[in-house]
């Protein structure tokens, strides 16, 4: 793989969110395609059970943190490549420090709370967003414009309830995220490239049977994100945690309940984001999981 990233320069600037099976990919393909700058979001550390999917690590990593194995061995075949870390979650009290100059973000997170939180926060600064998952042998991604019709919330209204699988409990086949990741880097670079034919519609890939399938999604008049009378205008951490976390006060480690993304404990106001940016730039819910 070329050291340079290519050859012409892609501007703007990706947040990827998730440093694992799906970034790691993804990261590889935007910077190989020409993108000079990225920022990214983790707060894990490298394990060995990971290894399998996370292809920019090796056992020399297992411990460290991803962000730090993660940007290192970016660089050392990109060496023009910005790799801008920030360590922590996606979290509506860290959004809007990670938003500014953010052209397009990409999903590779590994839970509900996390993607909706990202949904609704690009929707409201008015970012493009890739979202992309993957799960046992399938690999599934979904470009959203800037103006969201049909946005991640059209697709599914808010958060299941109860547990869903995701990589932990229902496993992934290794090569899959890395499908994962490709679709959203193409998905990304088509973004900067200000291509709009990719928004609404969503792509499946079956490892099973090796296929690729793209399908329109229609737009919900009645989304509350991108509707015509869209209710969501701010952050609340509230929103972002499901039935079954609420039964079981806000994440039971013992059960495995997911808990709520992190907003504003000590006031419980919604975390405001802003609404315009200068520059302006048939599936079911366990399918998007990481």
């Amino acid at each position: 793989m070329s050291g340079d990233g290519g050859g012409e320069t892609v501007h703007g600037c990706v947040l990827l969110v998730g440093a694992g099976g799906i970034g790691g990919p993804a990261a590889l393909a935007l910077a190989a395609a020409g993108v000079r700058e990225l920022r990214v979001v983790d707060d894990d550390q490298v394990e060995i059970t990971n290894l399998h999917r996370q292809i920019l690590f090796d056992e020399d990593d297992v411990g460290r943190p991803k962000l730090d194995a993660f940007a290192e061995a970016l660089r050392r075949r990109f060496p023009r490549l910005r790799v801008d870390r920030r360590s922590g979650r996606f979290t509506p009290s860290a959004a809007a420090a990670l938003m500014p100059g953010v052209s397009v973000v990409v999903d590779a997170t590994d839970n509900f709370a996390s993607r909706f939180l990202i949904a609704d926060v690009c929707r409201l600064t008015r970012t493009p967003v890739v979202h992309a998952a993957a799960v046992r042998w399938r690999a599934t991604v979904m470009a959203v414009s800037a103006d969201g019709g049909p946005c991640y919330r059209c697709l599914f209204e808010d958060l299941p309830a109860g547990d869903a699988p995701d990589c932990a409990t229902a496993g992934v086949a290794g090569p899959v995220p890395g499908v994962a990741g490709a679709l959203a880097a193409d998905r990304a670079l088509a973004i900067l490239a200000g291509q709009r034919s990719i928004f609404g519609r969503i792509a499946t890939y079956d490892g099973l049977s090796d296929t690729l399938r793209s399908v329109p999604v229609a737009a919900r008049s009645t989304c509350a994100l991108c509707g015509e009378r869209a209710a969501i205008s701010t952050i609340d951490a509230s929103r972002y945690v499901n039935a079954c976390a609420r039964d079981t006060e806000a994440g039971d480690p013992e059960s495995g309940s997911p808990g709520p993304v992190e907003g504003d404990r000590e006031s419980g106001s919604p975390t405001p984001v802003e609404r315009s940016r200068e520059g302006g730039s048939p599936h079911s819910p366990q399918h998007w999981r990481s």
